[in-house]
């Protein structure tokens, strides 16, 4: 927008008169340096306000992000132990049986009565092998029997290994279910407060 003729004529003879003195010139170069700064303060202002605006908005971006994140490990974990609660032994070879309600846990105290029966059926193979070992039965079918025997005694010792890593497992899962939970119900909580 343009000034009318006489505003830009009036301006031009105050400044020709203030120019013509030091002094005068003095305070037309700290007046436009004032201007200028009080303007780029206001600009920077502006700029700053604007930047908190967007760091909000991003950090509020980030926030939901976690949270989905952490909304989809819950899920995961919820789904890791529904099936290891679903595994069952195989047909025909149940040495208790396992119903598919029961939680990881369960399944992990029924591997170690599983690995406990089968010592306990190993050690009776031995006691067998060494009964007819002396009622002088054939000596390499009784070295064989023995031999089966330590074999599955091995096997089920690894297979206990495995029973303890799998509890081990199974209380990290829900230590990091319950953590997860807490986590998103503050969440959620915070989500309904600002609602409001």
């Amino acid at each position: 927008m343009s000034e009318p003729a006489d505003a830009q004529n009036d301006f031009d003879e105050i400044e020709s008169a203030v120019m013509e003195s030091p002094r005068g010139r003095w305070f037309l170069a700290e007046f436009a340096r004032r201007a200028r700064a009080a303007d780029t303060d206001r600009l920077l202002e502006a700029i700053e306000r604007r930047g908190d605006a967007d760091e909000r908005a991003k950090s509020a971006a980030d926030i939901d992000a976690l949270y989905r994140d952490l909304e989809d490990m819950r899920r995961s974990i919820v789904e890791t132990q529904q099936n290891l609660a679903a595994t069952k032994p195989r047909e025909g070879f149940i040495l208790r049986p396992v119903d598919p309600a029961q939680d990881a846990e369960a399944i992990a105290a029924s591997a170690e009565r599983a690995t406990l029966d089968i010592l306990a059926a190993v050690e009776r193979l031995q006691e067998i092998g060494e009964q007819l070992r002396r009622k002088g039965a054939d000596g390499d079918l009784c070295d064989e029997i023995e031999t089966h025997a330590r074999g599955i005694f091995m096997a089920a010792s690894f297979q206990d290994i495995t029973g303890q890593r799998t509890t081990k497992l199974v209380a990290g899962l829900r230590y990091l279910e319950q953590r997860l939970n807490a986590m998103l119900a503050h969440e959620r909580g915070k989500t309904i407060r600002a609602a409001d």
